[in-house]
């Protein structure tokens, strides 16, 4: 690891390895002491790296067996982002037109035979749903 520590280095580290060993949701991700040693940093820096990626539902702690790799879709974090992405009726107007956008290609597209949800493509599939959770989360 370069000499720059910070906890944006860390976390980017983290993920890095994350990614190199194929962990996959629900299954464990290495130690404190593992990524300690590994990313040559505090203990300390790597307990806060780990509650900021809890803290943001990309991990969970389970008391005693480690820490793993969470369904970062279920969390209940959209609803608080979407108070402070989305604060007026105006920018959930904005919002839905923007999904029926999508919806009007997808329609044009496959003459109604698909929809975005039927799609393999998964950037345009994981967008839409983040703009459903966000408009889900919208309370005026």
């Amino acid at each position: 690891m370069e000499n720059k520590k910070g906890l944006e280095t860390i976390l980017e580290e983290i993920d890095k390895i994350i990614e190199d060993q194929n962990i996959g949701i629900g299954e464990k991700i290495p130690s404190e002491r593992y990524l300690k040693e590994r990313l040559n940093v505090s203990r300390q820096s790597v307990r806060e790296a780990l509650r900021a990626l809890e803290l943001i539902g990309v991990i969970y702690v389970k008391r005693g067996e480690g820490t793993y790799l969470a369904n970062i879709d279920s969390h209940q974090l959209y609803k608080l982002i979407a108070k402070y992405l989305i604060r007026t009726d105006r920018q959930y107007e904005e919002l839905n037109e923007l999904m029926h956008m999508i919806d009007y290609y997808y329609e044009h597209k496959y003459q109604g035979m698909k929809t975005v949800k039927d799609d393999d493509n998964q950037i345009v599939n994981r967008i839409y749903s983040l703009l459903e959770k966000y408009a889900n989360g919208y309370e005026n």
